[in-house]
């Protein structure tokens, strides 16, 4: 007997749980791929197929941290339990928007999950998104000094090697530059490369390989100041004369009219 009511309460409870899960729907999307430097919006969307659903309590999260959430009057919160600031929340009919403006390294990945969660009156429900950082860099600056040049990447995602190159000439043998990596705020990566060569007419090419894929995804060409200098001053000349070529058409053009 015992074991005849330990099953129907089994079924019971079954039953209850997917009557439940039916009537109430909670929708994240699984991943998310972030561009570099591009807004990210993590969409929670509830819904029900019975009337009078009542949000008591609607909740991003992660790694047990409160974003933001939604009480019940419909009011957006956003605790001060954390220190991000480039973010905000919006809700509108049964939807919780977590905008990023720009995701972070240390935001991202398989280990650090957003998490929607939902209470209501008609049960409760969540779900797991991941936010997935395509490959960065913000900035690279190059410069050319008497014991060779060098080359500075900043806001870097994931790792990355420097590459140099003269011309035709691959120099990326690590006994000739020297890198160094600096792990800045929110897990950016600054990469800094010096190469020891003499001053050339030539360039000096400065790539940054991704670890990640193995593609190229930023390069600088570091001129000679000099040579630059001189660039500059003939386009300026250039540009002189050409103005003053321009003036000298339309004074004659004058000088024939008034004629």
């Amino acid at each position: 007997m015992g074991f005849t009511a330990l099953h129907i309460l089994i079924w019971l409870l079954t039953a209850f749980t997917l009557t439940t899960s039916e009537l109430l729907k909670l929708s994240v999307n699984p991943k998310m791929t972030a561009e570099c430097g591009k807004q990210v919006t993590l969409n929670c969307d509830v819904s029900s197929s019975r009337e009078h659903l009542s949000i008591k309590h609607m909740e991003w999260s992660q790694n047990k941290t409160s974003l933001c959430f939604v009480d019940v009057k419909g009011k957006v919160i956003k605790p001060n339990s954390h220190d991000r600031s480039d973010f905000h929340c919006e809700y509108q009919h049964g939807q919780l928007s977590l905008v990023f403006q720009r995701v972070q390294p240390l935001e991202c990945g398989n280990s650090k999950p957003y998490r929607c969660k939902l209470q209501s009156n008609q049960g409760a429900a969540h779900g797991y998104t991941t936010v997935e950082l395509q490959e960065c860099c913000g900035t690279v600056n190059g410069d050319l000094k008497g014991d060779g040049p060098s080359c500075t990447f900043s806001h870097v995602y994931p790792d990355g090697d420097v590459h140099w190159f003269h011309g035709s000439k691959n120099l990326s043998d690590g006994s000739l530059h020297h890198t160094t990596k600096h792990v800045d705020k929110g897990g950016w990566l600054t990469i800094r490369s010096h190469l020891r060569g003499k001053s050339s007419d030539v360039p000096y090419n400065c790539s940054l390989r991704s670890t990640a894929s193995g593609r190229y995804i930023e390069s600088t060409l570091v001129h000679n100041p000099e040579i630059l200098s001189s660039i500059r001053a003939t386009q300026s000349g250039a540009g002189s004369q050409g103005t003053m070529r321009i003036f000298l058409c339309i004074s004659v053009l004058l000088a024939v009219t008034l004629i």
